[in-house]
């Protein structure tokens, strides 16, 4: 029992005031006792504290217990750590089956009292530990005794010279096989680690030996009797040492890691040691191995670290800080609280068009810079959106958090960037919310947080705006009116069709495709997509939005058909809603079944990122349309996610090179070098290309000298109404 009580404890669940009261009483009976909500929140305590047991919940949010339990055992340096499971309710033979291909040294119904928390993690312990003392193989022989001869002539001698004889074969064969076992085993170990060493009950080295080439340059000579904390004091670094010490005083097995002090390079090592026991079942020593891990070490952090971290700008990506933002929110007391800031840059859009997006990065990189400087310590900082950046103020009361925010606004109409003789000035605009002990969602408080951002906005940008009753009203009267507009549009017709002609180089004549291209009608106004688009995205009726545009693009084929349909395709751009709705793609191959002249007209158009983010839907609509004739091009491509290798997971007949290159086609070299590494790839795989944002002669001569396909921008023409009662392309008054 004194040996539990010095171990360490993670706790894993999402019960934030059951943690509270777990933590309290477990700390009276174990040395230290750790507590995560969920368990990527484990995963960063493992890795800074390196508890000797885990006790997780099975139902935790994101990942729940029982892939944690495999991911922990998939790391070196947990594998070793026992992990008890637990659940609420009745355990099924599946969860027992599923919590022990996890590696869970046990799964069990949820404990209901503190005292069988501890005996649970005592026994869970104590069994793991002597799982590690006792060898998985028992070898064991019995002979049975067999039927003795008759003592008559001579026969008992020579039965016995005959089992003597067995004997001897057998106990040799045996010798045989242990010296095969012991060579193998050496073969193992040395494969598995670096440097082996053994002490005495009082700590004294009792054996070291190396590998053949002593990669860590560890000592291997007059080391007998000697402690190993003086013998390795000039290897290990001193708090390595002083965690090595603390595990032999406690006498248990350890699995731990530490730096080694050597002049040149950083080396990280595993130091693993179990005690062993002279045969009469007292204590005798300790056995070990130590082995390099830095590289495996370096790169799993370098994992975690893109997998929680925005690539751009090294700050906290939308999905860590989700996670610890709600964290933060099940760990408040009543009498606390946070605020949540929405940052969104006014006025970034200019410097991506007239500078490029290499200054638009590098404009973000500097501004996250300068956030930094102005966070305090224990504050969190990410970034959430191409130009959208969040922070947490923990512990802070909306007035502090009011001169906070306003030093950093201030900072910001101050800042000014400069780029190749250029200078830039920028806008902040900045909604808080105030995050208490509320039922609020993560989701809730985001979205307020977003709204009062938008309302700062809405009142002249560059401004601070506190989330209240009034962003609410303001912003749902806002969006009611929009989805009023939308939903009359939808059912009278008032929507219309434009058209933007893609030239195909190399051919002369009448644009040889077109784009098409939705309006909203008021009065005698048209209305752009970006007025009621982002309302319709908001409310998930893209699909709808999609539908209608399908429907009537067929329809108008369909009433040409006849007179000869003018274009080689018309581009039809489709959302993710679209692309994973059933019913919508069902209902379009009911329409296009029938129809191969038709359906061969027709190019669905999806953007590079809504391919990537719903990939197996993706694939199985493109496939499904395929059969029917239709065509398919990834669009923004080169924005999204960024990578050439997406060609071989997509069967898309064309890609559009986005605006963001082509512009800065003629005097970026770098711009210059992506389109043209796009068209090769693209032109070794029988993928046409289709370049955005054309806007002068000098950008298509530049096309052309690449071998770019099509051509698309206002250089090339202009949007026209798509007029059905006239079944022609006209030009819009």
């Amino acid at each position: 029992m004194q040996k539990t009580k010095n171990i360490s404890v993670l706790l894993v669940d999402d019960d934030a005031d059951l943690m509270q009261y777990w933590v309290a009483q477990l700390e009276r009976n174990f040395n230290r006792v750790y507590h995560a909500g969920h368990a990527y929140e484990a995963l960063e305590v493992l890795h800074r504290k390196h508890p000797d047991i885990v006790l997780s919940d099975v139902e935790l949010p994101e990942m729940d217990g029982v892939t944690f339990c495999q991911e922990l055992k998939q790391h070196s340096s947990f594998q070793n750590i026992p992990v008890i499971l637990y659940k609420s309710g009745y355990l099924t033979l599946e969860d027992k089956r599923q919590g022990a291909k996890s590696g869970a040294e046990r799964i069990v119904c949820k404990p209901s009292t503190v005292k069988e928390v501890i005996l649970l993690i005592e026994d869970a312990y104590a069994s793991s530990q002597m799982h590690k003392l006792v060898g998985q193989d028992n070898y064991a022989t019995s002979t049975e005794p067999s039927e003795l001869p008759e003592r008559s002539d001579g026969g008992y001698a020579d039965y016995l010279t005959k089992q003597l004889g067995d004997t001897i074969n057998r106990l040799k064969k045996e010798q045989q096989a242990l010296s095969i076992a012991l060579n193998r085993f050496k073969d193992f170990a040395e494969c598995g680690a670096d440097f082996f060493w053994e002490t005495d009950f009082d700590v004294r080295l009792r054996f070291v030996s190396s590998g053949p080439d002593n990669p860590l340059f560890l000592p291997t000579g007059n080391f007998e009797n000697r402690p190993f904390a003086v013998f390795f004091q000039n290897y290990f670094s001193t708090e390595g040492l002083r965690e090595l010490e603390a595990h032999f005083a406690r006498g248990a097995a350890f699995d731990m890691t530490c730096e080694l002090n050597q002049e040149k390079d950083l080396r990280i090592v595993r130091v693993i040691g179990q005690p062993y026991f002279l045969p009469t079942g007292g204590y005798a020593g300790f056995r070990g191995t130590i082995a390099d891990i830095t590289d495996a070490q370096m790169n799993s952090e370098k994992l975690y670290f893109a997998a929680h971290h925005d690539a751009l700008t090294g700050l906290l990506n939308v999905r860590a800080f989700e996670s610890m933002l709600k964290s933060s929110m099940q760990s408040l007391q009543e009498d606390e609280q946070h605020i949540l800031c929405y940052l969104d840059l006014d006025f970034f859009k200019e410097v991506n068009d007239t500078a490029g997006h290499r200054a638009g990065d590098e404009l973000l990189m500097q501004l996250s810079d300068l956030f930094r400087k102005k966070v305090r310590s224990n504050d969190v900082l990410a970034r959430i959106g191409g130009d959208e950046f969040a922070i947490l103020l923990r512990h802070c009361g909306m007035d502090q958090a009011r001169r906070l925010v306003q030093e950093l606004h201030n900072s910001i109409k101050t800042f000014r960037f400069f780029w190749e003789n250029k200078t830039f000035e920028l806008g902040l605009s900045i909604g808080l919310v105030e995050v208490n002990h509320s039922s609020l969602t993560v989701e809730e408080v985001l979205d307020f947080a977003d709204q009062a951002c938008y309302a700062a906005k809405r009142a002249g940008r560059n401004q601070i705006h506190v989330f209240g009753d009034e962003d609410i009203s303001g912003k749902l009267a806002g969006d009611a009116l929009w989805l009023e507009r939308f939903h009359n549009a939808i059912n009278e017709d008032g929507l219309c069709l434009f058209a933007q002609p893609i030239k195909r180089l190399n051919r002369e004549g009448s644009p040889s495709a077109y784009e098409i291209l939705v309006r909203m009608q008021s009065d005698d106004k048209l209305i752009g997509p970006d007025d009621f688009l982002p309302v319709v995205y908001r409310y998930q009726l893209a699909n709808i939005l999609d539908l209608w545009v399908v429907n009537r693009v067929i329809e108008w084929l369909e009433s040409v058909s006849e007179e000869g349909i003018s274009g080689e395709f018309y581009s039809v751009n489709i959302s993710a809603d679209s692309l994973c709705d059933t019913d919508f793609k069902s209902h379009v191959h009911a329409r296009l079944q029938n129809h191969p002249e038709i359906a061969q007209r027709i190019c669905f158009e999806i953007t590079e990122s809504t391919a990537m983010e719903n990939l197996d839907n993706a694939m199985r609509f493109i496939d499904d349309m395929h059969r029917l004739g239709c065509r398919f091009a990834l669009d923004d491509f080169g924005t999204g996610f960024s990578s050439l290798a997406h060609l071989k997971n997509l069967p898309v007949d064309y890609v559009k090179l986005d605006g963001l290159f082509v512009r800065g086609i003629t005097e970026d070299p770098v711009d210059y070098g992506l389109v043209k590494s796009i068209q090769n790839i693209a032109g070794m795989m029988n993928i046409k290309t289709i370049a955005e944002y054309v806007e002068s002669d000098e950008i298509e001569a530049k096309l052309r000298e690449i071998g770019v396909d099509y051509l698309q921008g206002f250089h090339i023409g202009y949007p026209e109404v798509l007029d059905m009662a006239r079944r022609e392309v006209s030009t819009a008054g």
